[in-house]
Formats: C-alpha cells, sequence, structure tokens
C-alpha cells in the first residue's frame, strides 16, 4: 500500500523548519474550541460519546474552519483511531453486541458484549448530558477475563495482517474523515504504544493491569505483541488515508513506574515512531501528569517522537521549571501545551493571561505550540479562549493560522 501525496501544510512544514519564534495557537480539541467560540453543543443530544469512533455533532467542518479563521488559532483534527473493533466484523468466531438504554437525569449507558471461544466479556460505558463520558466497568475485570481478552487481541492480529478487507475499511474510514477538510488541515490518527492501549480504560482498569502484568507477565506480553503486529498494518492504512501523525497517549510516573516505562513504553513507542516515519508520518504523544523526571531522564528522546504534549504544571503536572524541561528536550522536538486546563475553565482572566505571558516567555527560541494541557469537554468560556489569542497576539509572535 503506497501513501498519498500530501499538500503542503503550513503548520507542518513550520514544526519541520519554522521560526522557532513563531508561535502558533493549538488547542486539544477543536471541536470542543468551536463549540465555545459559536456558544453551541460539542455533542448531540441523546448522543453516546465514543473513544473509537468519530462522532457526529452540532459543530460542523465548516464551523471549526470559520473559528480557526476568525481567531488565528491553528487547527489540527482526528481521523479516529484503530483497535479491535475495527477487525471483529471480519472473525468468524466473535461476536460483539451493543446495546444502548437510557439512565438516570438523561445519561446514555452503552453495553458492549465480547463473545470469543476463550469467554464472554461486558464492559458499561456512560456518557453523562454534558459530562464527559467514562466507563463504570470495564470488558477485563478480573483476570477469568483474561483469556477472553487474549484469544480477541491475537484474533485481532491475526485477521488484521491476513485480510485485506480491514486494511480497505479502515483506509476508507480515514479517508472519509479527511475528504471533511480543507488541504490545509493536520490529520492525526489516534494509535499508541500496546502497553498503554491495553491496560487503559477501553479494555481494563489500570489498576487492574498492574496486577496481571505482575501475574500475567507471559499473557500480557504476548497481547503486547499481537497488538503491535496489527498496529503496523492500522499506521500503513493511516498513511494511505491522510495522516500526518500518529498520536498516543501514556500516562507519566503518576500512574506508571519507571521500570514499566523502560520494560515496555519506550521501546513500544520507538518502534510506533520507526513504522510512523517509513509511511511518511510523525509521531505525537500526549502525556499530561507526572513527566518532569522523564524528560530529565531523556525517556522522550529515546522514543523517538515529533511532538510532546502538553508539559503541565503543578498542581496537575510536575513541569515547575518550564524553560529548564524545554531546554532539556532540544531543537529538534517539537511542544504543544504548557497553560493548564485549569486555567480556561476557571474565571481568574488575568491569572489565566499570566500564565500564558510565562509560557511564552519559558519556550521562547524552541518550536512550541501553545496550548491547553488536555482535551476540553465541557467546552471551555469562549471569552478565556479569546483571552489566551489576544494575549499571544498582543506578544507579536503570533503564527496565525494559515489557509
Amino acid at each position: 500500500m503506497h501513501t498519498v501525496d500530501k499538500p503542503v501544510k503550513p503548520l507542518l512544514q513550520w514544526m519541520k523548519d519554522g521560526d522557532p519564534d513563531l508561535v502558533p495557537i493549538l488547542l486539544g480539541d477543536a471541536r470542543s474550541t468551536a463549540a465555545s467560540y459559536f456558544g453551541v453543543s460539542a455533542r448531540g443530544e441523546g448522543q453516546s460519546a465514543s473513544f473509537t469512533d468519530q462522532q457526529t455533532s452540532p459543530v460542523t467542518p465548516e464551523m471549526i474552519v470559520q473559528c480557526c479563521r476568525e481567531t488565528g488559532i491553528s487547527l489540527h483534527c482526528c481521523l479516529g483511531s484503530a483497535t479491535h473493533l475495527d477487525a471483529i466484523d471480519f472473525i468468524d468466531d466473535i461476536e460483539m453486541t451493543v446495546r444502548e438504554e437510557a439512565g438516570a437525569s438523561g445519561d446514555i449507558l452503552k453495553y458492549t458484549t465480547i463473545r470469543t471461544p476463550a469467554g464472554e466479556m461486558t464492559d458499561t460505558f456512560i456518557t453523562p448530558a454534558g459530562r464527559p463520558a467514562y466507563w463504570a466497568d470495564h470488558l477485563v475485570k478480573s483476570e477469568a477475563d483474561l483469556p477472553a481478552l487474549l484469544y480477541l487481541i491475537e484474533r485481532a492480529a491475526q485477521v488484521s495482517l491476513e485480510d485485506d478487507r480491514v486494511r480497505r475499511q479502515l483506509t476508507a474510514k480515514f479517508r472519509a474523515e479527511a475528504a471533511k477538510w480543507p488541504a490545509e488541515t493536520l490529520f492525526y490518527a489516534v494509535l499508541g504504544v500496546p502497553a498503554f492501549s491495553l491496560t487503559c480504560n477501553l479494555y481494563m482498569d489500570p489498576t487492574l493491569a498492574f496486577y496481571l502484568l505482575l501475574d500475567h507477565p507471559a499473557e500480557m506480553e504476548r497481547m503486547f505483541q499481537a497488538y503491535e503486529q496489527a498496529n503496523a498494518v492500522w499506521i500503513e492504512c493511516a498513511a494511505a488515508g491522510g495522516a500526518d501523525f500518529t498520536l498516543g497517549a501514556i500516562n507519566g510516573l503518576e500512574l506508571f513506574s519507571p521500570d514499566i516505562y523502560q520494560r515496555y513504553f519506550i521501546p513500544q513507542a520507538r518502534r510506533l515512531h520507526e513504522s510512523a516515519h517509513s509511511h511518511g508520518m510523525l509521531g505525537w504523544v500526549h502525556t499530561c501528569g507526572q513527566m518532569r523526571r522523564l524528560i530529565e531522564t531523556g525517556a522522550y528522546d529515546e522514543m523517538g517522537m515529533d511532538v510532546l504534549e502538553s508539559l503541565s504544571s503543578p498542581p496537575l503536572g510536575d513541569v515547575a521549571d518550564l524553560r529548564a524541561a524545554r531546554k532539556r528536550l532540544g531543537d529538534v522536538l517539537v511542544t504543544r501545551g504548557g497553560v493548564n486546563v485549569d486555567y480556561f475553565y476557571g474565571d481568574d482572566l488575568p491569572g489565566l493571561r499570566t500564565e500564558v505571558r510565562r509560557v511564552l516567555a519559558e519556550t521562547r527560541g524552541r518550536r512550541h505550540m501553545i496550548g491547553d494541557t488536555n482535551d476540553s469537554f465541557p467546552p471551555y468560556p469562549r471569552e478565556n479562549i479569546l483571552a489566551l489569542v489576544d494575549e499571544v497576539r498582543k506578544s507579536g509572535r503570533m503564527l496565525e493560522y494559515a489557509s
């Protein structure tokens, strides 16, 4: 499969060789940003949220582009993700059923059941009205569910590698989303390292994952290997579908140990980003917690990424000295974020402006896209976003959205 020819994209070009004294504004969630700007809901009424598929929304691509052009905020958009769910329709001995029902206070409850020859798993995903969605329980609830998950992951990898229908379906999904946007849009596909993707909430509670890593390392590592094999196919599909980046999250040292980083996250991330590079894409990693020690010990250097977010300061993260952290990360790596989410949700506009000026000063001379430190749902107050824009523009260093 060959990658598609990609047009010149101003923000991508700036990341590679642009003036490091210029500062793009890039917020984590373009849809929520436009919802803030236009004063509308970011999510459809009565609609279940999703971490695997793009959802319909009152906010259209046209509205997002208009918001960016009128404010100068840069634009990047998600083409979607790839998981076992993208292969499950082509696995003849695994069945998945999904049931939704209305819960109390307007909540949407979504139950997903996966039946395999090795056992059955069910999770419960709750979308509260106007609030972030979450898992009430997970597919893997105890070690008794591990055989079923292992069977699912290994079969999904096998089918992704052997059945061209998986490639065609995934590529078509990515291309269909990319077709909605102007040519200058920066696209990413959510594709993360196996050890994080399999131990985050999509499959199991992270606390349970620690026990499974200790008590069942052979089974967990088999899943990591199978997931990585499937990931190689999914990366190929993302490139063919128009993605410029792979983007994956990894929690910091507030949740995972340095040993888990050394054994799993670092080598897996390096291989993922090497694969992305081989298909003409860059690698992007989101870490919004304790990342100071990871920066200081060179963990992100070893991962071979091109973009790192989010450089949270205390109390949300532990990057207290942003200037030193940015210096340690070097001139090649591009960074994003720096302004903690709580500033955007608060009502202290002078405090927000002061924080923006601090981040501008402490990242000066290195390519940094100023913005929030996590996704924004519910949307931020409009005036907070406009205060960020105003402060960056007043600095005289703002890299305006270019179409």
